[in-house]
């Protein structure tokens, strides 16, 4: 498994890169239809990082598939913010600002030690132009990632 932060944050800038397209459909969908729990996601809630990209490259998605912390998973949602009003800020900056988000203070206060220092990963969902003008979305939600061996509890304190 990497460790290094600069090999941490390119594996997560991938996954962030489709989440973000995913995020686009499942906000387009259920805006839409308004089923599924797709805007609900929230800090603590615990999923399988397979699973939620394999949701989301069938197409239409409006539910992630959530699983009780202790069952075995790989991905806990840490922490989620909304961004301000204003005119979309572009792909790029919304990616800088996740990774400023989601690897500072956020991450420490929730698993207990520096994101350099840690061998989880980081990961999350941010707004795309479409949900942020049609829909007002604002949130960016981050989420901790192991990486090999699901564990069966939080990621809360795991100060690793």
């Amino acid at each position: 498994m990497p460790t290094s932060p600069a090999v941490r944050t390119a594996f997560r800038t991938a996954l962030a890169a489709g989440a973000v397209v995913s995020l686009s459909a499942c906000g387009l969908l259920t805006s839409y239809f308004g089923a599924g729990n797709v805007h609900e996601i929230a800090v603590g809630d615990c999923f399988n990082e397979s699973e939620i990209q394999t949701a989301f490259s069938e197409g239409e998605v409006s539910d992630i598939p959530l699983v009780e912390c202790s069952e075995p998973h790989d991905s806990e949602v840490f922490h989620t913010e909304d961004l301000p009003e204003g005119d979309f800020p572009g792909e790029a900056s919304l990616e800088a600002s996740l990774d400023e988000i989601c690897t500072g203070s956020a991450f420490e206060g929730f698993v207990g030690i520096d994101y350099a220092e840690s061998e989880l990963y980081v990961s999350g969902l941010m707004p795309t132009s479409q949900t942020w003008e049609h829909f007002d979305d604002r949130e960016i939600l981050c989420y901790v990632l192991t990486e090999g061996e699901p564990v069966s509890e939080s990621l809360e304190g795991a100060n690793r």
